[in-house]
């Protein structure tokens, strides 16, 4: 099985734990890690990442540096936290993995993978392009008025991929990712996501929502269509497998908002690995002292207390 992530420095961590919670859960499968990373992380990192996988029999982990052969490439600029540049390596990954590899599977880094993926990677992808789950917000008219998609498709995220190397090499695909961001660089709200979705169209092959259970398939309100996928929703939250930590991440630092109701299963796999407990802190220096002084006039009584809006269902913790 060949797994493809996309990390920067800042992710190093999640990372980690990612390619740990895959190992453990798939314990007799062979799998090779093909990890595309950003210039910032170090060969400290890197080795950090290879101990991981070292504990584990038949993994391994291959890293590689795109952005020699993507520095002719306008990308689109950065417009969140979520969304930097190593999120439009995965549309590239036909030019950068070897030519012998016809298949992949491409996993984000916030995620956490709770049993086998072998029913994921034998799902037969042979006639599509891509393999995917509908995006939460795949019932907002906005998305396919934007990006020209035929209402009668789904929208798609791009965080979980069952990948067909061969035709994404056969139809020339990085070119055409490549033309359209260029193209359309002023519509592109959502990254990648937006040009995959945009390019590939009806060669999407739509799999479970329990291949990439998103925090939006928790919310009490619904942006995608409830009743169509009713019972693959029901059946990935009783027992997703995998967990994918769309909106707040479990090791934010600081959560101003209403944390993951399934925080906890990253943190059993994260307690397992050398950043035990680590957190990150992202919040601009201004941002920072801004959320410190409010906590303490909280405390005093000199403040109102913070509005916390309850998105999420009531639903137990999974293991």
């Amino acid at each position: 099985m060949n797994i493809v992530a996309s990390t920067d420095k800042l992710f190093v961590m999640p990372t980690g734990v990612m390619i740990y919670s895959v190992c453990v859960n798939n314990p007799d499968t062979d799998i090779v890690f093909h990890v595309l990373v950003n210039t910032d992380v170090t060969s400290e990192n890197k080795r950090d990442l290879e101990k991981v996988v070292s504990q584990f029999n038949g993994k391994t982990i291959v890293f590689y540096d795109p952005n020699q052969k993507m520095q002719s490439i306008d990308f689109p600029p950065i417009i969140s936290k979520a969304i930097t540049k190593t999120t439009y390596y995965r549309l590239f990954m036909a030019e950068l993995l070897p030519p012998v590899i016809d298949k992949v599977l491409y996993l984000d880094v916030d995620i956490i993978v709770r049993h086998s993926l072998l029913p994921l990677w034998n799902i037969d992808v042979s006639n599509y392009a891509v393999a995917a789950i509908p995006d939460i917000f795949s019932a907002q008219s906005e998305v396919y008025s934007r990006l020209h998609i035929p209402r009668s498709l789904c929208y798609v995220n791009s965080g979980v991929l069952l990948i067909n190397l061969k035709y994404w090499r056969s139809h020339s695909l990085s070119e055409r990712f490549q033309s359209w961001m260029v193209e359309h660089i002023d519509v592109i709200r959502y990254g990648d996501q937006d040009i995959l979705n945009a390019v590939l169209k009806e060669k999407i092959l739509l799999i479970p929502q329990k291949f990439n259970l998103m925090h939006g398939y928790l919310w009490k309100q619904t942006y995608y269509d409830y009743k169509k996928y009713e019972n693959d929703v029901l059946d990935a939250r009783r027992d997703p497998t995998i967990v994918h930590f769309t909106g707040a991440k479990p090791w934010d630092a600081y959560c101003e908002g209403e944390p993951h109701p399934l925080n906890s299963t990253f943190y059993k796999y994260q307690q397992q690995t050398k950043w035990k407990d680590e957190r990150i802190d992202i919040r601009p220096y201004k941002k920072r002292i801004s959320n410190f002084c409010g906590d303490i006039l909280r405390k005093l009584g000199l403040m109102a207390p913070r509005k916390l809006y309850h998105n999420y269902i009531e639903i137990a913790p999974i293991d």
